[in-house]
């Protein structure tokens, strides 16, 4: 009898040591999502020419526009303008920020194909990143059978 409860503490302890190793993956995975998330929103600040106020100065600017998002119209006005403003940008030629992702390992040539469209590999996250012409980037990775994410407009945009 004795034995089996230490086997039974024994078998708990072994499930608390993996439900907190998992616990662990899922902070970190968390962590991950919100840096870059971040990083994006930066992006962002910089691409509409914010950048370069003082820190107040643009705390006070997103406080202003805080007041106006419970307004639906400004919201629905601002998506507008600012995926009006990404295909502007990308018909200058500067591209958007795109997310190349794979469901199995690609082929030599296709990785040639992504890399030769300025996209880089990041082995963290395993996926193609980059600022690329959507079109031309959509084209190799449906060829290639992948799926290309934008993060201007956070959805898939390639099935």
């Amino acid at each position: 009898m004795r034995k089996n409860l230490q086997q039974r503490k024994a078998e708990l302890e072994r499930q608390k040591v993996a439900i907190m190793g998992r616990e662990k993956a899922l902070r970190e995975t968390m962590r991950r999502e919100r840096t870059r998330r971040l990083i994006e929103m930066g992006g962002l600040i910089t691409k509409a020419g914010m950048d370069s106020l003082n820190i107040h100065a643009l705390y006070g600017a997103l406080l202003s526009l805080k007041e106006k998002m419970t307004k639906p119209e400004s919201l629905q006005e601002w998506s507008q303008k600012g995926a009006n403003a990404f295909i502007t940008d990308q018909n200058k030629g500067e591209g958007i920020p795109l997310i190349v992702q794979f469901k199995e390992k690609p082929s030599e040539e296709a990785r040639a194909a992504i890399r030769a469209l300025g996209l880089k590999w990041n082995a963290i996250r395993q996926e193609w990143q980059g600022i690329a012409n959507f079109e031309e980037v959509k084209s190799v990775a449906q060829h290639y059978n992948g799926n290309v994410v934008s993060m201007a407009f956070s959805e898939d945009l390639v099935d």
